[in-house]
C-alpha cells in the first residue's frame, strides 16, 4: 500500500508493508507490518509492528515499535518503545525511551533512558538525565547530577555530581561531587579533588572497539 500523505485524528489501523510521504499522528494509528517514507510526525499514539524507516521522525506523543528504526533525524519528547534499534544519523531524545540499541553520529539525551547500549561519535547527556545502558562514543559529555551505569570513550568528560558506575576512556575529566565507582583510562586522568572514586587504574587498551573514531577526527 501507498500513501502520499496520511492525517490521522482518530483511530487508523491499516495492513502493511506500507509507504508514505508524510504521516502526521494527533489520534491513534496502527499498522501491521513495516513502514518506509520521508517524514513522519506524532503528537498521539503510533504502533508499527515491523520496521519504520524514514528520513525524520519527531514524536511528542507516544511510539511502540516491534521492529527497528532507520531514519536521517529523530527527535522525541513523548514515550518511546523500540524492541530492535535505532539508527539514525542525528538523535534528539527527552523523555523517556527503552531501545535494544541507538546508533547515530550526534545523540542528545535528556531524561530516562533504557537501552543495551549506546553508540555514537558525539553523545550529550543532559543535566539530571538517567541512562541504563552501555554509553561507546569518540567524545562523551555528561552533564551534572545525571547518572549513567557504563562509559567508554576516547574523551569523557563528567559533570558536578554526576554519578557514574564503570568509566573506561583514553582521557577522562571528572568534576567536583562527582561519585564513580571505577575509572580506567590509557592516557590521561583529570580527577577534581572533592570527588568520590572508589578506584581509579590506568589500563592498556579500553574494552570496547573506537576505532571508527579515526574517521571522525
Amino acid at each position: 500500500m501507498a500513501i502520499e500523505e496520511l492525517y490521522a485524528g482518530g483511530n487508523i489501523r491499516l495492513k502493511g508493508p506500507l509507504k508514505f510521504r508524510t504521516i502526521r499522528v494527533s489520534g491513534y494509528f496502527s499498522v501491521d507490518g513495516s513502514i518506509e517514507g520521508i517524514e513522519m510526525d506524532v503528537s498521539g499514539a503510533v504502533n508499527i509492528d515491523g520496521d519504520i524507516t524514514a528520513r525524520s521522525i519527531d514524536v511528542s506523543g507516544a511510539l511502540r515499535v516491534s521492529g527497528s528504526i532507520l531514519v536521517d533525524e529523530f527527535s522525541s519528547s513523548g514515550n518511546i518503545k523500540v524492541a530492535g534499534a535505532i539508527k539514525a544519523k542525528k538523535i534528539t531524545l527527552s523523555g523517556r525511551l527503552k531501545a535494544d540499541e541507538i546508533f547515530a553520529d550526534e545523540i542528545f539525551l535528556r531524561g530516562n533512558i533504557e537501552v543495551r547500549e549506546v553508540q555514537g561519535v558525539k553523545i550529550h547527556i543532559a543535566k539530571g538525565s538517567k541512562i541504563h545502558g552501555s554509553i561507546v562514543a569518540c567524545e562523551v559529555t555528561i552533564d551534572r547530577d545525571a547518572e549513567a551505569t557504563s562509559v567508554y570513550g576516547r574523551r569523557v568528560s563528567i559533570g558536578r555530581g554526576a554519578e557514574v558506575e564503570i568509566i573506561e576512556a583514553e582521557e577522562v575529566s571528572i568534576k567536583e561531587y562527582a561519585e564513580i565507582s571505577i575509572v580506567r583510562y590509557t592516557s590521561r586522568a583529570s580527577v577534581d579533588k572533592n570527588s568520590k572514586i572508589d578506584r581509579i587504574e590506568k589500563i592498556e587498551r579500553i574494552a570496547k572497539d573506537l576505532t571508527y573514531c579515526n574517521k571522525n577526527k
